[in-house]
């Protein structure tokens, strides 16, 4: 049985997609309500359970209570940016599996994030179904390591 709800909680909006806890549980990690509405219509079809968060200090704390099966997030987001949000979910869980989302004109920047924080893919913005489709089977790939976590304490020390 489906069922579908929204409940805000501070700025994060959680979708419950579906009754089963089974089920696959996706983060999206984006503060373009559209982009987050899309991919949760996608995901809703394919029965995952579906978090939505639109800033990385969140994402990053939903990340390791939820410990979700995928995050897709993009790289401009508020508070900590993308690359960022996913170099701290690698160095908390190495099996998280993350996608990253930009616009063609940050394609560069996209590529090296999704290289430094052993992405399994980037995504162009705005992200489709068919996108979505298309590159499903490098999505749920082999994860790749994570370069970028060698120079994570020296580039953003705790302060």
């Amino acid at each position: 049985m489906m069922t579908s709800g929204v409940r805000r909680v501070s700025d994060m909006v959680r979708v419950t997609t579906t009754e089963d806890p089974e089920a696959q549980l996706v983060l999206i990690v984006d503060n373009n309500p559209m982009g987050t509405m899309r991919l949760s219509q996608v995901f809703t079809q394919k029965g995952w359970r579906i978090e939505i968060c639109d800033d990385g200090d969140l994402a990053v704390d939903t990340y390791v209570q939820q410990v979700p099966d995928l995050v897709l997030i993009s790289l401009d987001i508020p508070t900590m940016d993308g690359h960022t949000a996913a170099l701290e979910m690698r160095e908390s869980d190495p099996k998280a599996r993350i996608a990253f989302m930009a616009p063609r004109h940050q394609r560069q920047l996209a590529a090296d994030a999704t290289h430094s924080a052993g992405a399994v893919a980037w995504l162009e913005k705005p992200v489709t179904q068919s996108i979505i489709e298309d590159n499903w089977e490098m999505i749920m790939g082999d994860i790749p390591d994570a370069p970028g976590l060698e120079d994570l304490d020296t580039l953003y020390p705790e302060e």
